[in-house]
């Protein structure tokens, strides 16, 4: 490996060793930006609908209007929609971090697995919500909690790479 000097007699590792080292966590790295903009486009698909109160259609035939629009709808003083685009846009944001600025990526890598850890829990919980508590489903929600358990995992294989 080679190491340059800075004008103070530091050693530095080139950029390029960075991306080296990056460049075998890129299928993690582009699977996590897929999954997470995925997730952005279903929470704001949601967010769009319900400030525009139009009802949500379920392709699986369930009343997904019952579960978003219940009392369950709104955790923490905010819609689930709402903190479920700035969750996903936030994990879009730390992983593109972590391409554009590799020094970075150890860290963020942590930090986008807790995140993911506290989404997953979340996701978990309102899972449990409609199953016993609102007795239907719906499968935006369902789609957003498997989308988070994969985050997670994928979370997971970059924090140990």
């Amino acid at each position: 490996m080679v190491r340059l000097r800075t004008s103070a007699g530091s050693s530095v590792e080139p950029r390029i060793h960075l991306w080296r080292k990056n460049f075998k966590s890129m299928p993690f790295i582009a699977t996590y930006i897929v999954l997470a903009a995925g997730g952005l486009v279903n929470a704001a698909h949601l967010t769009f609908k319900h400030f525009k109160k139009k009802p949500l259609v379920c392709p699986v035939g369930h009343d997904c209007n019952t579960v978003v629009e219940s009392r369950w709808g709104d955790i923490f003083g905010m819609r689930n929609e709402i903190l479920g685009v700035i969750f996903f846009a936030g994990h879009v944001c730390g992983i593109l971090i972590t391409v554009a600025m590799p020094s970075f990526a150890p860290s963020l890598y942590f930090y986008l697995f807790l995140g993911a850890a506290a989404g997953l829990a979340f996701s978990i919980f309102l899972t449990l919500v409609q199953i016993f508590a609102i007795k239907n489903y719906c499968l935006y929600c369902l789609i957003s909690a498997g989308i988070t358990l994969l985050l997670f995992l994928n979370g997971l294989v970059l924090w140990h790479g």
